[in-house]
């Protein structure tokens, strides 16, 4: 059994229960019951208890670069003294989706999601800039998604601990990295945002708060959900849930070597994977979570530095989980996907 920071013993029901909620996290507790074999009581308890303890959120995930418009950037920050007051700015920042506190060339490494490259040229320029204390911006230009599993291997691997079997795949997990690039309309930012407070949440309240019908909510998230854009689901911070270790590291590749994505998915540690630019020549910025340090350098040593060409440029090994945030700044024009 495993616990998370506020000793909440977590057992393999509420593993299978988090498994099935990130394949479908808006499906029915008498489903839900049905795909784990137990009760709608047993059901309805599990999932009260991981979402009362901060464990487990229910929330609609997308892939920002597979929309028109956005740009996404991960920045490492160097900071002089206190990083308090820089942190609060950080999480305060609306466009700012991912907040952690590390060591190593970091001592803050934050997710930025921003509409158009002028936002992003000054939230780069003016907003991070104003950080108090910054005495270092690394910046990692994200150019295509390769995998984010949004931790089912986490899950996966909790659950193969019980002799248990997880419901979705990593591969299948990693949503919006092979579709086609879609231009939406703000009604449809402003639903995937509200939602955010609670993917679970009927249509007639979204369409309360959204002013419009629930035949009209009910349709939006249909054709996000369709077009592979969104999938609500169970999120889990790998903090919470228990003692792992978690890792960033920026990868080089030496000419005339080229990385092969599924030499990356095929490494189970590895969690999230990013093509790009920066952070000291890095080609990929990429994600570890392992079950403790020594598994930790044990991928790097066995899994990562082997793969053909791939030089380690900067590394950050987490300390902390600050802020974890999905919301999408809402575009100024739009249109492929309309009421």
């Amino acid at each position: 059994m495993f616990q998370n920071e506020q000793r909440i013993t977590i057992t393999a029901r509420d593993l299978k229960v988090v498994s099935a909620l990130q394949c479908d996290g808006r499906m029915t507790m008498q489903a839900l019951a049905d795909k784990i074999g137990i009760s709608v009581y047993a059901a309805t308890e599990s999932y009260r208890r991981l979402t009362e303890s901060g464990i487990m959120s229910i929330v609609p995930v997308c892939n920002p670069l597979s929309l028109g418009n956005y740009s996404q950037v991960l920045v490492g920050l160097r900071l002089d003294g206190s990083r308090d007051e820089a942190l609060a700015m950080l999480q305060s920042m609306p466009q700012v989706t991912y907040v952690v506190c590390a060591l190593g060339d970091a001592d803050i490494i934050a997710e930025a999601v921003v509409y158009s490259a002028e936002g992003m040229d000054h939230f780069l320029k003016h907003g991070l800039r104003a950080l108090p204390g910054l005495s270092r911006l690394q910046v990692f230009s994200c150019g295509r998604l390769v995998l984010d599993d949004h931790n089912v291997s986490v899950v996966n691997r909790l659950l193969a601990a019980h002799g248990e079997t997880g419901f979705l795949t990593k591969r299948e997990a990693s949503v919006g990295t092979d579709i086609p690039s879609h231009r939406l309309d703000p009604r449809f930012v402003h639903t995937f945002n509200e939602l955010q407070k609670d993917g679970r949440a009927s249509y007639a309240s979204l369409g309360e708060r959204l002013g419009v019908t629930h035949t009209a909510i009910r349709g939006r998230i249909k054709k996000l959900e369709d077009s592979g854009v969104m999938r609500i689901m169970a999120t889990v911070s790998p903090m919470r849930l228990g003692g792992f270790r978690q890792a960033f590291l920026g990868l080089g590749v030496k000419p005339p070597y080229r990385l092969d994505s599924e030499q990356l998915l095929a490494i189970d540690e590895v969690t999230y994977a990013m093509s790009g630019v920066g952070l000291n020549g890095a080609d990929y910025l990429i994600e570890i979570i392992a079950d403790n340090d020594e598994d930790l350098w044990r991928v790097v040593d066995e899994s990562i530095r082997p793969l053909p060409g791939v030089e380690q440029t900067w590394w950050a090994s987490t300390v902390s989980v600050e802020k974890e945030s999905y919301w999408l700044e809402p575009p100024h024009e739009g249109v492929l996907l309309g009421d």
